[in-house]
């Protein structure tokens, strides 16, 4: 079969989790036998890698620097990637001249949310994975206390314009339970198959470096305000004196790692590492104590924690969104989101139960099965 893929960004211009998943996806489905090719968005003055595998199509998008325009110019651009007809035309005859068997879609902001109504008229079998709250909210994000955000007036308009745009395609996958149940409480997918299916993550190759001798707090993932960098290190601080060995490692990057740097200058334990690459992150799995995941907003499927339940890693992390859906079966401890205090007197029960604790259960999110999901759902 030969399958497209649809995601706003890819390698070698990822910057989190939905694109890694969408390599995954792509790699999972070539190994299965099936043709595949991808579509995603490059910023005007970038020139990716050529002769990649699988054949990758580059749409030029000014998504990459949205943050850095004003807000009345957003709000523009927010309109015109919901009706990106260029876009559309372009998505529309890559598909058409691929003479594609089916279409994967994920996250379209930016590529434009025309896209399925260009996969309808080809009349493509289309699975779409939903990743985050970006068809409800166009921030994508929902900060702990302001759930109703989402449900402002003018978030209610762009959600129904959002859910009018996507239809309802023959089948949908949600990575936890707690999204599904937000978006079918608004009304998305209707007519669609629901299927929740926790995301594939591939397998690090096997380590035999053992746990650090110090105990190890590692960040990992995005150095930004509201994955919560900022309230971990006023964490940390409220620990150190009386855990003087204890270290914390921030492998990430991101705007706000200079004002993060600044921030933890007075405490020589935070050690910066920036984003190391997903081989070395993997080695930082298995050599910590602990994955930090102190996230401000509601997460969907993290993948920093899949990654780390594949390594047996515990994981200390917010208790928001589908977190606590994946760390069930002593996998991980919660704590109250945005609650500096809370968090350190957890951090504190990690280092203190370091020893005594139940043994981790290992829990795999195996590529292959996921791909077999996959190939059901698309032909049924």
């Amino acid at each position: 079969m030969k399958i497209c893929l649809i995601n706003n960004l890819y390698k070698p211009l990822n910057r989190g989790g939905a694109e890694k998943i969408t390599e995954t996806i792509a790699n999972g489905l070539t190994k299965a036998g099936h043709e595949v090719f991808v579509i995603t968005t490059k910023p005007y003055d970038k020139v990716p890698a050529a002769n990649q595998r699988p054949q990758v199509y580059y749409l030029k998008s000014c998504y990459y620097n949205l943050n850095k325009l004003p807000k009345f110019l957003r709000l523009f651009w927010q309109i015109w990637n919901m009706f990106d007809f260029i876009n559309y035309f372009k998505i529309k005859n890559i598909l058409a001249a691929e003479k594609c068997d089916a279409v994967v879609t994920n996250n379209l902001m930016g590529i434009g949310f025309l896209a399925p109504m260009a996969i309808k008229n080809l009349k493509l079998t289309h699975l779409h994975i939903v990743h985050d709250i970006q068809l409800i909210h166009p921030s994508g994000l929902m900060y702990y206390g302001e759930e109703g955000e989402i449900d402002s007036f003018y978030a209610k308009i762009y959600a129904g314009i959002c859910r009018w745009l996507f239809f309802s395609p023959p089948a949908v996958i949600f990575p936890s339970v707690w999204l599904k149940d937000l978006y079918i409480k608004r009304n998305f997918f209707a007519q669609s198959k629901i299927n929740v299916l926790p995301n594939p993550v591939e397998a690090a190759p096997s380590q035999t470096s053992e746990r650090s001798r110090n105990f190890a707090f590692l960040f990992l993932g995005q150095v930004e305000k509201h994955k919560g960098i900022f309230l971990l290190i006023d964490a940390f601080n409220k620990i150190k004196e009386k855990y003087s060995e204890v270290e914390l490692v921030v492998a990430g990057d991101g705007s706000k790692i200079e004002e993060a740097r600044q921030k933890a200058a007075s405490n020589n334990n935070i050690k910066f590492l920036g984003w190391p690459g997903d081989e070395q992150a993997d080695k930082l799995l298995f050599s910590a104590s602990c994955l930090i995941y102190p996230s401000l907003v509601y997460e969907n499927c993290p993948n920093a924690i899949q990654r780390a339940l594949v390594a047996s890693l515990p994981v200390l992390a917010s208790s928001l969104g589908g977190i606590p859906e994946l760390l069930n079966k002593n996998a991980g401890v919660l704590f109250e989101p945005a609650n500096a205090d809370d968090l350190a007197e957890k951090m504190e029960w990690m280092v203190e139960n370091r020893n005594n604790r139940q043994a981790l259960i290992k829990i795999d999110f195996k590529v292959e099965g996921y791909i077999k999901e996959v190939e059901k759902i698309i032909k049924f």
